[in-house]
């Protein structure tokens, strides 16, 4: 019988060192700190369970940055100084909340450091700043977490080479790119012995997701770390591993937080804001164990329950790749409903007349009775004939040069710093009345058309930063703006709960969990061309639980590589939309139709029901190269371990044409039925030999694969 869930913190008073220290257990564990002399340090982590109550615990004088969070105000370092004022602890769901209250004797400041526990290996931390003084605060860095990470006695000892090398001591991995089209690409890098940065959305573009795993290649154990922020932000890693003697001690400190032009905050006398989330835990096996305990976390207690019961709803849907008139839309209506779609909605250019560009005017969000002279109520009434459920597209954050809002109030539209609008028309959110505005819109247009689905985009991008003047500073928009937007989100989620609302920002824009939490899944590219549509599925559901990221099929120039079962197979291990089967004017093919009625019915019959508490696995994490090569491997298992499927893909330039497949999910005791998807010929393995001794499949040419479906018997 699998015991409950635990939670527990304890707290640890010596008054005559002027100590505090507080020990955080979750499931397997520990993570300690200390107020000590002022300052509150990072104490160590224990993967195994266990409270340094008597040794172990690190030693906030070994190391230079051992503060276990990272404040700039008005230009000084608050590292020290800190008086305890209070600690509660509450139970919530799951798990408990703790609070821990201090206050800076030479600064007017106030920190109450929360800490969120769900019994899983991984723990949220978050800070929320007071300005008890008189006069503006000028915030210029703020890191949830930061400190010692880990200190690794006698490393070089553990990694040793014959000839009396070693290597890492510890490898990163994190989403090598960051450019639109490119998300995904997960590699692992060794980390040098000095200071190392990964950074995104200021520093570089916007399509990296912020995560990254951190694996200590002497002792075993993987940090793996998400940040719940969609502005720009920073990872730093300062590694102090010397080369010498084999018993020195290697020393690990981290920071991880918002990152923007400073003040990236002025926070006004009495104000309090809140820092992003950093959800931080430590495991010990491989990286599949890593990732999956990170997508436990992330469904136990981030993400909000879907609405109308379940997720992974089937979409489709007509955009602006043709132009959308009123028969190319009932068409496409009738395509989904042929390949079985549930969802169906009109993306961008539902509102904007034919002869105009339909990013020029978006923000006039009319529907164009140019375009459609009946409206959309006989698109809404198909759609429900059909039995799916009907949605549009907003560019929500955005106004078109040529569209009226943008006439009426151009002092909504952000500036850069050069004090031009040359940020693609993005509303500046960091203004009330432009925010209340476009919360306005989106209500508006849900309850007008009778939405029961809406999907967000987002084609800009702040990049350096939108420009506000607050009490004689130049202050960063990033924080203000993603303060109004998820404020935003979150009532229209809770005023609209049985609307689905899927996240798109231009592609992979806006992954971070801090934005799909407010959402019910997310688009995670725009490219959906093979092989590299490989690479960002086999990446973005190390980020994301499967059932959160979306992919395409029929659209985005996808159909142009590989055939029908490589596009549609990749499909069935995250949430799929459809699109663009058979263009307006010719016949269905019955062998595509034929063709994805049998996958669809596979996702909906057999994937589906155990997608959202299933385990994934990734048999080839790191796949190499802008069109990678060789065999990608990837593994979808229900929890109980009775059923799974597995896609096989050849890569470009295949050099082996056969792979030996030794199964994860499954469960050594239990006899399965194997399905070969190709041939749909099956036999009966026991578990035994499907997980020890593994099976050999074949595939010869470029993309190609094979699909595995598993269930016992």
């Amino acid at each position: 019988m699998t015991p409950e869930p635990f939670s527990d913190i304890i707290l640890e008073e010596q008054p005559e060192v002027v100590l505090r220290t507080l020990s955080f257990r979750s499931g397997w564990v520990t993570y300690e700190e200390s107020l000590v002399r002022g300052q509150f340090v990072s104490r160590g982590w224990n993967g195994a369970g266990f409270v340094n109550f008597y040794d172990g615990r690190l030693n906030p004088l070994d190391t230079q940055s051992p503060q276990a969070f990272w404040l700039e105000i008005d230009g000084q370092l608050l590292a020290s100084d800190w008086e305890w004022v209070s600690f509660e602890k509450t139970p919530v769901p799951g798990g408990l909340h703790a609070v821990l209250t201090l206050a800076h004797k030479l600064r007017p400041v106030q920190v109450k450091v929360h800490t969120r526990l769900d019994g899983s290996a991984v723990l949220a931390r978050w800070l929320e700043v007071s300005n008890t003084g008189s006069r503006p605060a000028a915030l210029a860095r703020a890191c949830s977490w930061s400190g010692v990470l880990q200190k690794t006695n006698r490393w070089r000892a553990h990694l040793a080479q014959a000839d009396g090398s070693a290597p890492a001591l510890y490898s990163l991995g994190y989403f090598e790119n960051h450019r639109w089209g490119h998300e995904g690409n997960f590699q692992w890098h060794d980390l040098p012995s000095a200071g190392y940065r990964v950074d995104g959305r200021f520093g570089r573009d916007r399509h990296r997701h912020p995560m990254f795993v951190l694996r200590n290649n002497a002792t075993g154990e993987h940090f793996t770390c998400q940040l719940a922020w969609s502005g720009g932000y920073s990872f730093e890693f300062d590694l102090d591993a010397d080369s010498g003697m084999n018993e020195q001690a290697a020393w690990l400190s981290f920071r991880v937080g918002p990152d923007a032009p400073a003040p990236q905050r002025v926070i006004a006398p009495g104000e309090t804001i809140a820092t992003p989330e950093v959800h931080l835990g430590l495991t010990f096996g491989d990286l599949d164990a890593a990732i999956q305990s990170m997508h436990d976390h992330l469904r136990q207690s981030v993400f909000l329950p879907q609405p109308r019961g379940r997720g992974g709803w089937v979409e489709s849907g007509i955009g602006p790749e043709v132009e959308i008139t009123v028969d190319r839309v009932f068409h496409a209506i009738e395509a989904a409903s042929q390949v079985g779609a549930e969802v169906f909605f009109i993306d961008a250019s539902w509102y904007a007349a034919p002869s105009a560009n339909w990013w020029t005017t978006v923000g006039d969000w009319d529907v164009s009775l140019e375009r459609f002279p009946g409206g959309l109520k006989p698109f809404r009434d198909k759609v429900h004939e059909k039995g799916m459920l009907w949605g549009l597209w907003m560019d929500a954050e955005r106004v078109g040069e040529a569209s009226r809002v943008a006439k009426e109030h151009p002092d909504w539209i952000s500036t850069a710093y050069d004090g031009q609008q040359r940020l693609g028309g993005m509303l500046d959110l960091t203004n009330p009345a432009a925010a209340a505005w476009m919360e306005s819109q989106i209500a508006r247009v849900i309850e007008q058309n009778e939405c029961e689905f809406f999907r967000l985009d987002y084609n800009t991008s702040p990049g350096a930063g939108l420009r506000g003047e607050r009490e004689g500073f130049a202050e960063s928009g990033y924080w203000r703006y993603y303060e109004a937007v998820y404020a935003v989100y979150t009532r229209l989620r809770q005023r609209f709960p049985n609307v689905i609302f899927e996240n798109c920002a231009g592609g992979g824009g806006r992954t971070d969990i801090g934005m799909v939490r407010r959402f019910s899944h997310t688009w995670v590219t725009d490219w959906q061309i093979a092989p590299r549509s490989f690479t960002i599925t086999n990446g973005m559901t190390m980020a994301l639980p499967p059932e959160y990221v979306d992919r395409l099929i029929g659209g985005q120039a996808g159909h142009t590589t590989a055939d029908f079962d490589f596009q549609s197979r990749l499909l069935l291990f995250v949430r799929p939309t459809l699109a663009f089967f058979y263009p307006l004017g010719s016949q269905a093919n019955p062998l595509m139709l034929e063709r994805s009625r049998h996958w669809l019915d596979l996702y909906k019959n057999f994937v589906r029901p155990f997608m959202n508490t299933g385990r994934i696995y990734h048999h080839t994490p790191v796949v190499n190269g802008p069109e990678p090569k060789g065999w990608g491997v990837l593994e979808l298992a229900s929890a109980d371990r009775r059923r799974g499927i597995c896609g096989l893909f050849q890569l470009s330039d295949p050099s082996q044409p056969e792979y030996l497949l030794r199964l994860r999910g499954l469960d050594l005791s239990h006899r399965y039925r194997v399905t070969w998807d190709s041939s749909g010929q099956s036999c009966e393995v026991d578990g035994f030999t499907l997980m020890k001794q593994g099976l050999t499949v074949r595939l010869e040419g470029a993309l190609t694969s094979e699909l595995l479906l598993f269930e016992a018997v």
